[in-house]
């Protein structure tokens, strides 16, 4: 039996019209999943750019291994190159541990023009530089020779800005290749210090020399606000009875007391900071 043709007419555009509803259901929902990767993917973006952001700001903020650009300026760079934009950086600890949070923008095809959906996906990645670990693997271990050293008192009879800076930076590199060392009251080295025979010997290697006593080497150079300080400061403690070098990120290397060795201290563990001084 053959149906009416009126019939036939109602049942095909039914058909039709089931048809086109369930191509356009299937394009929605394909542009819903299409949306979610790409919001995925931003998140993705956005962690890889956070975590590249926060090492390139860590190694800026921390003296020794500054390039010379602002950690802000490293971390933007950094985030740019991944496609993300930088919203907040936070240092702490005079640059031993750096947050940092960027933003992506999510690509759309739908969602977004409904009004669903985030208009940026955020991320935030912290780093921080372990001095301890560094240390341990020598990775910056240093002894200059002697024909360097002699290149470093010439640099500084020249009285350059950019040259002072360097040899501060060796300050705190010589500092540390004395690591180890016993701490025996009145010695000057080089095989054992006291607080303040570490400070001379070390600056006397490149030239630069300083009274014996803290209270002496407190009024050396000029003073410096602590949250100014630099590779190379001197860190008065106990009302100047006790002096450190400044490394960088927070942490001093020092001669602390009887019994101990030369060693790096986080300037955070003290609560007697008393005064701070730039000799170059």
């Amino acid at each position: 039996m053959v149906p009416p043709a009126g019939l036939r007419a109602r049942q095909d555009g039914s058909a039709s019209i089931t048809l086109v509803a369930a191509i356009f259901l299937a394009l929605v929902l394909c542009l819903c999943v299409a949306d979610t990767g790409f919001l995925l993917a931003a998140r993705f973006q956005a962690q890889n750019a956070a975590d590249a952001s926060a090492l390139a700001a860590a190694q800026e903020s921390f003296p020794l291994f500054s390039t010379g650009r602002s950690p802000r300026s490293a971390a933007s760079v950094l985030a740019g190159s991944n496609g993300a934009e930088l919203e907040r950086i936070d240092i702490s600890s005079g640059g031993g541990r750096v947050t940092v949070t960027v933003s992506v923008p999510p690509r759309s095809l739908f969602l977004r023009k409904l009004g669903v959906g985030p208009g940026s996906v955020t991320a935030t990645a912290a780093a921080e530089v372990d001095i301890e670990a560094l240390l341990s693997s020598h990775g910056i271990w240093y002894t200059a020779d002697p024909a360097l050293l002699g290149r470093l008192r010439g640099l500084l009879s020249d009285m350059r800005p950019g040259d002072r800076a360097a040899a501060s930076t060796m300050v705190a590199l010589l500092a540390l290749s004395h690591l180890g060392k016993p701490y025996v009251w009145g010695a000057s080295g080089p095989n054992s210090f006291d607080c303040s025979g570490l400070v001379c010997f070390v600056y006397a290697q490149i030239g630069v020399r300083l009274p014996r006593v803290t209270y002496s080497q407190v009024m050396c150079g000029r003073p410096v606000h602590p949250g100014q300080l630099a590779a190379g400061d001197l860190v008065f403690f106990r009302d100047n009875g006790h002096v450190g070098i400044y490394l960088g990120g927070g942490w001093y290397v020092h001669a602390p007391r009887t019994g101990d060795v030369v060693k790096v201290s986080a300037l955070s563990s003290r609560g007697d900071l008393s005064a701070c001084r730039r000799i170059l």
